[in-house]
């Protein structure tokens, strides 16, 4: 169901954990399947120097958030903005057409913590 790499980010997941002194944090709770994620970015000068999740729901989310996470560390903030679900599942090998939404959850937690820079 799960390609290889979705698999390994759930069971090894990368990025995990929290940044104390975050210069933001996003979280967004998905009612429907109760899914919870929370995005912190650490930034030097519109850089994000450490991007870092938590997050309770299935692979694909753990997953597309450790993508994510990766993708944004040491990258600017107007590059951040720019990155798309598309991207993610691209780098997931793709997802069931029913778990596409995790991806679209964890692009829009990324945004609001963007938007909640201090």
């Amino acid at each position: 169901m799960y390609s290889e790499k979705v698999k390994k980010y759930f069971e090894n997941p990368i990025n995990m954990g929290i940044i104390e002194d975050a210069d933001s944090i996003g979280i967004i709770e998905n009612e429907i399947c109760s899914d919870i994620i929370k995005i912190y970015l650490k930034m030097k000068d519109d850089v994000i120097i450490d991007a870092k999740f938590e997050a309770k729901g299935c692979p694909p989310v753990i997953a597309s958030c450790c993508i994510v996470t990766k993708m944004i560390k040491n990258v600017n903030i107007e590059k951040a903005k720019k990155i798309t679900a598309n991207e993610i599942i691209e780098k997931l090998e793709g997802l069931p057409n029913e778990k596409i939404h995790c991806a679209e959850l964890v692009i829009k937690t990324l945004r609001k913590a963007i938007n909640n820079l201090k």
